[in-house]
């Protein structure tokens, strides 16, 4: 089985002092763009890993159905993204063995993509991230959900480059929002 991780624990320096994921993007908090992607996966729940605000992220989350969403808060507020996604793994039911990782604040991303990651999967990769022109990206899918929380929690780096495959996905897999003014760009869809 297979879940999604959606990292949305961080501090958004960069935006400022206001939490970039509840701003509004074409209609929607940054937030429920990230959940609908995560959901449309093909996973059976996500985890909406949170921190700082959890109140106010929580209640967007509350929107989707409740079997398909669990939300996990991060004991100490605006973690790293390592110590995120360790909240994520380890929250990770013992039947879901491979998940994608998600951002909070990527909300352009193409249809599709998660399912080509999984395709690829397929023939044995421990990891497989999208990339633009050799940028690495998101969504990522991690093929061993407990190697990677053992490597994790050892202080380790999730993946070796060799275990890692990435697959080219067009840019909007490195669009992210980080400043106000990000939230006037056009959107990018290739």
């Amino acid at each position: 089985m297979r879940a999604a991780i959606i990292l949305a624990a961080g501090r958004s320096q960069r935006f400022g002092a206001a939490n970039k994921l509840l701003a509004r993007y074409r209609g929607k908090p940054l937030l429920q763009w990230a959940i609908e992607h995560a959901l449309r996966a093909p996973v059976g729940r996500a985890l909406l890993v949170v921190g700082a605000d959890h109140r106010r992220l929580t209640s967007i989350a509350a929107h989707f159905p409740a079997h398909r969403i669990t939300t996990v808060v991060a004991r100490t507020p605006n973690e790293s993204r390592r110590k995120s996604l360790l909240y994520g793994l380890r929250a990770l039911r013992r039947h879901e063995r491979e998940c994608f990782v998600f951002l909070g604040d990527l909300p352009d991303l193409p249809g599709g993509v998660a399912t080509r990651l999984a395709v690829r999967a397929r023939r044995g990769a421990a990891a497989v991230r999208a990339r633009h022109r050799g940028t690495p990206g998101h969504p990522v899918l991690i093929g061993d959900t407990a190697t990677t929380r053992k490597r994790l929690e050892a202080g380790d780096k999730p993946f070796e480059q060799d275990e890692m495959v990435s697959i080219e996905c067009g840019r909007a897999i490195i669009a992210d929002i980080d400043r106000p003014c990000d939230l006037r760009a056009v959107p990018v869809r290739a």
